[in-house]
């Protein structure tokens, strides 16, 4: 009912308009394909002269443009003919209008044909003529070429003379086909390998030739030999079978395509698991090198590289394929074609022809030669440099890799390197494959490293001179020639001087580099973190990509785990060139990269700005947290008081004065939630501790867990309900999907857990016919035995094929491509790992799905806040990141819709997003709430279209005539605008920037910068943390994709926020395994509370389970994970078992604690003091450190000490200090 009273977004509204200037012609051809129009210049502009009309389609999609050209052009002319690639759904103004003017007496003909080669029914009802003659002339240009356009021709004839019969079948012209090279380019006597180019048969048919014959010389040029396949789609069954065909025969080393789309069913379509795709048989690197669809111009002054339309087609749809990104090769130029009489201006078409890039095909040809050298060197012989990051720069933390054990995981991949024939050396050559992973630390530790202090007296087993480094330097562009010496070489704050030489860390095993990644560079100059969020890396930082590309030449580097600096230097979001500082670093070199399997955002960023092929693995295992020390002592007198309730009145008030006095004495009585029960507060309390699902380990790459943590990590995927079935414990209990669990008394729950695990346990070693009468029988445990048999486990199994995966893409062979996600939120189809991860195709983002889940966060939000208190919220600032999106198809910005009242509105066949829909007061039922986003840089560069959205939606709400007090964004706009022009700002860019809300990172930067400027002591107050997260923060992006830093703005903005909140939406993370939380939340809250003065509410949404939404205070998320993960006996258990890197994770989480506490005040004294005594003094602990990393003690130690002197951990007892202190002090003087 409420759709009848909605407002259209008029979304379209916000696309760039452009002025129509096309005269009137007798004939209107309009097509989104500018070949098309090129060959239709060329073949009838002789038949029709200045009758003849040409336009392109992308012009009208704003609707002012649309209705210009309808009034204006097409209803002067006898017969319009239309081929719009997307139909209605994409060009609804244009047809809408079409129909308008035909209903009020327009005389033009109309002929609207499909602009794919599929027949599309929607369309027939805006065309003058019959089904069989629209079908007709459809099959003209479905089959396309010269002789099919004279028929056309033929046909437009016999249409102006109104005359519908006499029109011939179409000539079958080849839909696909091999061209022979005639290239003068001298090819090498030898060739080094052989590869295929792809394109669209459009570019062939309309002999736009250009760019595909440059990137061939460019390929000759190095020696490889180039095959060119044209076809009108590679979907095309005929297609695939030619090219396997040629496979047969001469097998491509690589294939370079410049095809757009997926050519598979795409991240929402069935399951690639059921099949094996044409390019799995194939077996060789796909190459994506599409051509833009705007001028070269265009791209230079674009920092995001391409539009968003671009990116959806020729970057993020491919990667569904397996595709990797190289870069943009052509861009469309103008190429003035006349007909009629000689300066006829009336007689002209600017035509969009395909101009070549010598620097980008260049670099893609020297892309693919290395793909290819690597294909066909032998393992022996094989180069490798295997990258690990390291932030911060300390020895400590070497080896970074979220939810990876990655020293383990590296040595692990060395030996099954040795077994297939690579160069390592013997131990009488040097030194040998490493035992473990912290054998591997000591080893690298030895040598230099980023860890200045810790340099002192060591000389490098690998450098580089100055004087080669500055003279490659000396061939940048000049853009980047002049940011880097203004930075670094001519900077007189950076006093750094070089010597001859500048080390490069790392250590060789033979034809292996380890080395460990360099700085980003604001450890060398703190003071930029103020200033320069785009600050180019350092010397040190080109000269050691610069090192292993000339002197230790490698044939492909490996970044070891999530995630390095690389892909997030300075330049263009995607489509990069030569001043981009990823390109500079990495140059051609092919790039692998093991990568964390729930983290699609990240990884695409790796892949679309560093040509990397990921190789995901697995998540690690997540178990119930359960209780411990007094908790557990506390529950077990809750459950004898249930007992004694009834039965035992006396012995149960006896037990109540127990509780009370074991919680007087107990600080975390503190975090108890309030609740007029103490009991029950008690009991809620424990319980969502105790079933809260932490870590019990790491993953190591290639091996899945055994034994109990087999256990778990199944048991968490088989927790999940879904639609389909049950979970495990609902099943076991003989419970539908939505049995709520909460319900169960402790002892019950207990049971049914031991119940699950032995279940699992029996199921693993059982046949799927064998059944096991301890267990209950029903449907729903039926069900998931089933799933578990014939789904699940072998899924599970395969993921054991992680490390064969990266050895064969050493290999050069293809590795397939699969989705991403968080398989412990029912995305089991993520599984098997070590396949080529994708995201999402940004067009559909929110999902309908999302939709839902993102109006249950919305309405949870407001609910908490009204019962917290008493009023609803005006004003929120929300963190959107890029990652959780992909992960949930947009849960996070569905929330931002709901709590503006307004929803998505979607094309019903492709799902895509058109536009939104604002509710009425009426039917929203509450007022709306102001949203101010701070949106990662990421998520920035992905979805460019959702970008958009956000950004219109404010403008809309804006100008609704309602009531103030019920349309906070309305008061804002008003009395911003009368703020802004009393500081002298015209009224028209008053009026703009009161309308903005979306802010992000400027262009080619990312973060917040509190890392860094946190990790380097750099700051005194929050007003340090304000000034940096303003600065970093501080751009405002506008509808049209433009944005202009507006630090005031953004202070303005935040002045008046009620709320921050972040949502998570698994629990294979949380907010304390990540800087990022701090970063952003913790970033927001520290600069609202200064900026107002007092500090807003913070509040944290999980949506792990989407069917069970709950929204904490970021405080109780906080306790939640502070007691049960990171004091947890199990927890630090499971990391004492990974050694160097366990003691590394523990260290990270003291140093996320500190982060939250500086930017949120939320460490309470006592929580410090216990994080000392149980984390890091504690006997069991002190060894664990001490033996495996005792720098990571020493870190952590003067993290704790930094939090005291800060005033941040005020009432710290003494002799927890002397402890830390002198800890400290011992690992100096052993590390001496």
């Amino acid at each position: 009912m409420h759709r009848v009273a909605t407002l259209s977004g008029e979304l379209d509204h916000e696309r760039k308009f452009e002025t129509i200037s096309q005269n009137p012609s007798e004939i209107l051809f309009i097509s989104t394909a500018d070949t098309e129009l090129a060959g239709l210049a060329k073949i009838w502009s002789d038949r029709f002269g200045k009758k003849l009309g040409l336009f392109q389609s992308g012009h009208l999609l704003h609707p002012k443009a649309a209705e210009n050209f309808v009034d204006n052009v097409l209803c002067k002319a006898r017969l319009a003919i239309f081929r719009l690639h997307g139909g209605y759904g994409y060009f609804p103004h244009l047809l809408d209008e079409v129909s308008h003017i035909k209903s009020h007496g327009a005389k033009t003909s109309i002929l609207v044909l499909p602009g794919t080669d599929e027949w599309d029914p929607e369309l027939m009802r805006f065309n003058d003529y019959e089904e069989p003659l629209v079908n007709r002339m459809f099959s003209y240009f479905r089959e396309g070429g010269i002789e099919n356009m004279v028929l056309a021709a033929d046909a437009v004839e016999l249409l102006l003379q109104n005359r519908n019969e006499g029109f011939p079948e179409a000539f079958e012209v080849p839909k696909f086909g091999w061209i022979e090279n005639r290239s003068a380019v001298k090819i090498k006597k030898h060739e080094t390998g052989r590869v295929w180019i792809t394109f669209y048969r459009a570019l062939h048919q309309s002999g736009d030739m250009a760019v595909i014959d440059s990137l061939t010389e460019s390929l000759q040029a190095q020696g490889l030999a180039v095959s060119k396949f044209y076809a009108y789609s590679l979907r095309e069954q005929s297609a695939q079978q030619e090219l396997l065909r040629k496979a047969e025969q001469e097998p491509p080393d690589a294939i370079l395509t410049m095809q757009g789309f997926s050519i598979g069913n795409g991240p929402s379509g069935k399951s690639r698991d059921d099949r094996v795709s044409f390019l799995e048989t194939l077996n060789c690197p796909v190459i994506q090198v599409p051509t833009s669809t705007e001028d070269r111009e265009a791209w230079l002054n674009n920092p995001r590289g391409i539009s968003a339309s671009n990116a959806a087609m020729s970057v993020a749809l491919p990667e569904t394929d397996g595709r990797f990104f190289g870069t943009v090769v052509g861009f469309k130029h103008d190429e003035v074609f006349s007909y009629g009489k000689e300066n006829d201006s009336e007689s002209e078409f600017r035509l969009k022809r395909l101009e070549p890039d010598k620097s980008q095909i260049t670099h893609v040809s020297g892309l693919a030669a290395n793909w290819v050298l690597l294909r066909r060197t032998e393992n022996c012989k094989k180069r490798l440099a295997i990258i690990l990051a390291n932030y911060p720069n300390k020895d400590s933390r070497i080896g970074n890799g979220v939810g990876l054990d990655t020293p383990a995981s590296v040595v692990a991949f060395l030996k099954e390197l040795d077994k297939r024939g690579y160069g390592l050396v013997s131990e009488e050559e040097g030194p040998s494959v490493p035992e473990n992973g912290d054998e591997l630390m000591r080893i690298l530790q030895e040598g230099i490293t980023n860890d200045e202090e810790m340099n002192y007296g060591k000389d490098p087993d690998q450098s580089i001179s100055c004087d080669r480094l500055f003279g490659m330097i000396s061939t940048l562009p000049e853009s980047s020639r002049d940011a880097f010496s203004k930075q670094w070489t001519n900077n007189p704050d950076y006093p750094k001087k070089y010597s001859d030489l500048i080390p490069v860390a790392g250590k060789c095993f033979g034809n292996i580099f380890i080395g460990i990644q360099p700085q980003r560079g604001y450890g060398l100059q703190t003071q930029a973190i103020y200033h320069d969020p785009a600050l180019p890396p350092p010397p040190e930082y080109l000269a050691f990509y610069q090192w292993i590309k000339e002197d230790f030449k490698a044939h492909a580097v490996i970044h070891f785990g999530k995630h390095g600096n690389l892909e997030w230097l300075p330049g263009r979001s995607v489509a990069l060139g030569p001043e981009d500082f990823p390109q500079i670093a990495l140059g051609t070199l092919p790039n692998l990269y093991p990568f964390i399997v729930n983290d699609p955002g990240e990884g695409a960023q790796a892949k679309r700005r560093s040509s990397a092929v990921i190789i995901d693995h697995l998540t690690p295992p997540l178990t119930r947290a359960g209780l411990y020390e007094e908790f557990d002592k506390a529950e077990r007198l809750l459950e004898e008081h249930a007992h004694c309730e009834i039965l035992y009145p006396e012995r149960a008030h006896e037990l109540e004065h127990e509780i009370e006095h074991l919680l007087e004495n107990a600080e975390w009585s503190a975090e108890l939630p309030q609740d007029e029960d103490p009991l029950n507060a008690l009991s809620n309390h424990l319980c969502e501790l105790k079933e809260s699902q932490i870590r019990s380990g790491l993953h190591i790459f290639g091996q899945i867990p055994e034994g109990e943590k087999r256990i778990d990590f199944l048991l968490s995927l088989l927790r999940m309900s879904s639609a389909e079935r049950p979970g495990l414990l609902q099943a076991l209990l003989g419970k539908g999907h939505d049995y709520n669990l909460d319900s169960l008394s402790i002892s019950e729950r207990d049971r049914i857990e031991k119940m699950a695990r032995e279940w699992v346990n029996f199921e693993l070693s059982a046949l799927l016919n064998e059944k096991n009468k301890m267990f209950p029988e029903n449907e729903g445990t039926e069900k998931l035995r089933l799933w578990m048999h014939e789904i699940l486990l072998p899924r599970f199994k395969r993921c054991a094929e992680e490390t064969r995966s990266l050895a064969l893409a050493l290999e050069g062979r293809f590795v397939s491509p699969g989705p991403s996600g968080a398989p412990t939120r029912g995305r089991i189809d993520v599984l098997p790992t070590g396949r080529n991860f994708y995201s999402v195709d940004p067009r559909v983002i929110p999902t309908q799905t999302a939709w839902r889940c993102g109006q249950d966060l919305a309405e949870e939000l407001i609910q908490r806040y009204r019962d917290d208190h008493g009023e609803f919220p005006k004003t929120t600032a929300l963190v959107i990141w890029g990652t959780s999106n992909m992960r949930t198809g947009g849960d996070d910005i569905a929330q931002a819709l709901a709590l503006w009242g307004c929803e998505p509105v979607w094309e019903p066949v492709s799902g895509r997003v058109i536009d939104f829909q604002i509710l009425p007061l009426s039917v929203l039922g509450r007022p709306r709430v102001d949203v101010v986003l701070r949106v990662s840089g990421m998520f920035r560069d992905s979805f460019g279209d959702v970008m958009r959205l956000l950004s219109t939606v404010p403008k809309r709400l804006a100008k609704l005539d309602e009531p103030q007090e019920m349309n906070p964004v309305r008061a804002a706009w008003l009395a911003d605008q009368q703020r802004l022009q009393n500081e002298g700002i015209s009224e028209d860019n008053a009026k703009r920037l009161a309308e903005l809300r979306v802010f992000s990172s400027g262009p080619g930067a990312y973060g917040t910068g509190l890392l860094p400027l946190i990790d380097a002591g750099n700051w005194e107050t929050r007003a340090d943390l304000t000034k940096v997260f303003l600065k970093w923060g501080g751009h405002a992006y506008d509808s049209d994709g433009t944005s202009s830093e507006e630090i005031n703005l953004l202070r303005e903005r935040l002045s008046s926020v009620e709320i921050v909140h972040q949502n998570q939406d698994n629990r294979e993370h949380d907010i304390l395994d990540s800087d990022d939380y701090f970063q952003f939340q913790g970033g927001l809250q520290a600069a609202i509370t200064e900026i107002r003065g007092n500090a807003p509410s913070a509040y944290h949404g999980d949506s792990s389970n989407p069917e069970k939404i709950r929204v904490r205070t970021l405080k109780e998320e906080f306790n939640r994970v502070f007691r049960s993960r990171v004091l947890n006996p199990k927890w630090q258990q499971a990391m004492r078992e990974h050694g160097y890197k366990g003691a590394h994770e523990m260290a990270a989480t003291v140093d996320y604690l500190f982060g939250y506490d500086a930017t949120c005040d939320i460490v309470a004294d006592y929580q410090y003091e216990e994080v000392a005594n149980k984390l890091l003094l504690d006997p069991e602990q002190q060894k664990f450190f001490r033996e495996h990393n005792p720098l990571a003690l020493r870190d952590a130690s003067q993290r704790l000490l930094e939090a005291n002197e800060r005033q941040m951990w005020q009432n710290a007892d003494s002799e927890t200090l002397e402890a830390l202190e002198s800890t400290v002090l011992e690992i100096h003087g052993e590390m001496e």
